[in-house]
């Protein structure tokens, strides 16, 4: 079948077409039942030079055009993208995933859960959907261009993006942790048995109670407000001025709270237990690392070693690094679409590309016998667009491990060649 594909995708990259076959795509739109017609940009032949033009650092509709040597316009190109129903690519993400070994039968894995910020085109129906930030609301000083919040979940040992879930940027993504948790249950992706990492922005008692109904376990460190009684029985209370003297570690419980929080329903909130007990109180200390000090974590593992603990959360930073990839590396800081559908769209495109820079990423480190993280990203995105198969190992060599000194957080490159909106925003005018 490959002989009779078009001329445009004839001329994408052989090892895309490895990692991707165009036989794959048309199967999975018969199994999504999407119903198209022969033409010359068909699903697979769309999904394909969608997911060049991401990994060419967000190009245009017009570059991937001329790289494709194709006799279609960029208008045409536009409209095929826009009939990708959000199921296939959904369906096509979840098949790039199962390559890199996320199976349903297959073991339990540690995954990290956080969120990032992209911003969006200055357009009337995303500003009413997504907003803008708590701090750059519209009518202020600091108003800038609405962003839309994406909270990501990732293989801790693969690095493969698993999941996204996008929301207003004016929402706080702990109440959304069920939402995504959901999606990924549902499609086999999060299985029973997993292991959450997340930070102190996640911990709240309907957060834990919801992953043990669903049988996942959870990592995650205590934010100074909560504190352990170190006498008697030790419950969790919420500290009443300044940090609450913590315990030793050990068996806690965590008590209810009294107030219900913004993000939980009346009935949800009636339904959850009166304490959450079987818990255990870590008192480690990290050494290397953004997350490096004496760190006070809270697990429901009873028989996971504390050292074992520790490192997982060391590397929680990893999934920072994710995000960095995509936003620096693929250069995806920046949306181009202007309706909610074509963000999601282009959400689950992105999810497909960086999928597979992991997936040549996850060969060379098994060739190298190297942990994944060893193997260059901006290296394995140029081995995936210009290499073959058989190079991948010739290629991509290990990078040293060395321990990075860091910056501080403080200072920060926007990087951006127009300055903040100061009024009000408006839809964009064209300028001749």
């Amino acid at each position: 079948m490959a002989g009779h594909l078009p001329r445009a995708v004839r001329h994408v990259n052989d090892y895309v077409h490895r990692l991707l076959p165009p036989e794959q795509v048309l199967g999975l739109c018969a199994q999504v039942g999407h119903r198209f017609r022969r033409r010359t940009l068909g699903p697979a032949e769309t999904v394909l030079l969608c997911v060049v033009m991401v990994l060419r650092a967000n190009a245009s509709l017009a570059a991937a055009r001329v790289g494709a040597a194709a006799t279609f316009s960029a208008a045409a190109l536009c409209k095929a993208r826009a009939r990708l129903p959000l199921a296939l690519l959904e369906a096509v993400a979840r098949c790039v995933a199962e390559r890199g070994g996320v199976r349903p039968d297959g073991p339990p894995r540690v995954l990290l859960v956080d969120a990032c910020n992209y911003y969006l085109p200055d357009a009337r129906v995303l500003r009413r959907h997504y907003r803008h930030p708590r701090q750059k609301r519209p009518g202020s000083r600091r108003c800038d261009y609405p962003q839309v919040r994406v909270l990501g979940c990732f293989d801790l040992h693969t690095g493969l993006l698993l999941g996204q879930l996008d929301f207003p940027s004016d929402r706080h993504e702990s109440p959304l942790l069920g939402v995504l948790l959901a999606r990924l249950l549902a499609s086999c992706v999060v299985r029973p048995g997993d292991t959450l990492v997340f930070d102190r922005g996640f911990c709240s008692f309907a957060n834990f109670c919801l992953l043990r109904s669903h049988g996942v376990h959870f990592v995650a460190r205590l934010p100074a407000t909560l504190c352990a009684k170190a006498s008697g029985r030790r419950r969790f209370v919420r500290a009443r001025g300044g940090r609450g003297k913590r315990g030793l570690g050990g068996a806690v419980v965590w008590d209810k709270p009294a107030r219900r929080p913004g993000g939980v329903g009346v009935r949800a909130w009636r339904r959850l237990p009166a304490s959450l007990e079987g818990l255990r109180q870590l008192d480690v200390r990290v050494g290397r690392g953004r997350s490096r000090g004496r760190l006070v974590l809270l697990t429901d593992l009873s028989h996971a070693a504390a050292r074992q603990l520790a490192e997982w959360y060391r590397r929680r930073w990893e999934v920072e690094t994710n995000f960095r990839h995509l936003k620096r590396t693929l250069d995806l800081e920046f949306f181009t679409t202007r309706s909610v559908e074509a963000v999601r769209r282009e959400l689950l495109l992105r999810q497909v590309a960086y999928n597979l820079v992991r997936l040549v990423m996850l060969r060379a480190a098994r060739g190298h016998h190297v942990a994944c993280g060893r193997i260059g990203f901006a290296d394995a995105v140029q081995v995936l667009l210009h290499g073959d198969a058989a190079s991948v190992l010739r290629l991509l060599r290990p990078t040293p491990a060395r321990q990075r000194t860091p910056r501080p957080r403080r200072l920060k490159y926007r990087g951006k060649n127009y300055r903040r909106l100061t009024k009000r925003p408006v839809p964009q005018r064209k300028v001749a």
